[in-house]
């Protein structure tokens, strides 16, 4: 059965996903030859949802499912893991589609937390999907929202390129466009006047 997805929506708020937790989702998902389950801590922020950390716990897998291991789950929260900041649960499809399945609801419902749940499902491809599930008064989600990889820059390292640029790069003056633009203009009616 092939899954047409449709177009993702974009929300009033933003969902993101660190950088290094994203490349770790990645690594995994190449490392699994089925599919493998992880948590991810979410960060509620003024208008973000933002996934700042994920957990690889201890699970059984084959190509069509996982199960995470409870005493794993229990065992990070006895680490001082929020549970309360536990919202986003990542999953593979190994090399098929990125949709959501049966058995990813009986999850997705199995993970429900009385308010709200991220949920991502990543292939061998890279491809992925995002979904938000609000569980009060009701259960309702949005199978297919808009994410993006926060990639925040480190200051140290913005002061070191600054540094470098400065000593390395040498810049013409720029002028804006339009008097760009203008000049052009002007040397194309000179270069007219000498053809005359």
């Amino acid at each position: 059965m092939k899954y047409k997805r449709r177009d993702p929506e974009k929300l009033d708020i933003n969902i993101q996903i660190d950088a290094t937790a994203w490349a770790k989702i990645l690594l995994w998902t190449d490392m699994a030859q089925g599919e493998f389950s992880a948590l991810g801590l979410v960060e509620e922020l003024d208008d973000t949802l933002r996934v700042t950390e994920v957990f690889l716990l201890e699970q059984q897998c084959d190509r069509a499912g996982t199960e995470i291991d409870q005493a794993a789950v229990a065992q990070l929260m006895m680490e001082g893991v929020d549970p309360g900041k536990l919202r986003c649960w990542i999953h593979s499809h190994a090399d098929m589609e990125v949709f959501w399945s049966k058995t990813d609801d009986e999850c997705i419902q199995g993970l429900a937390n009385g308010e709200w749940l991220l949920s991502l499902v990543v292939n061998k491809q890279h491809e992925s999907m995002m979904r938000i599930d609000q569980f009060h008064p009701t259960q309702i989600y949005l199978e297919d929202v808009i994410w993006e990889v926060h990639c925040p820059i480190d200051p140290e390292l913005e002061a070191r390129c600054k540094a470098e640029f400065k000593k390395k790069v040498r810049e013409s003056e720029f002028r804006p466009f339009g008097e760009l633009e203008e000049a052009m203009d002007w040397m194309e009616w000179e270069d007219q006047l000498c053809d005359i």
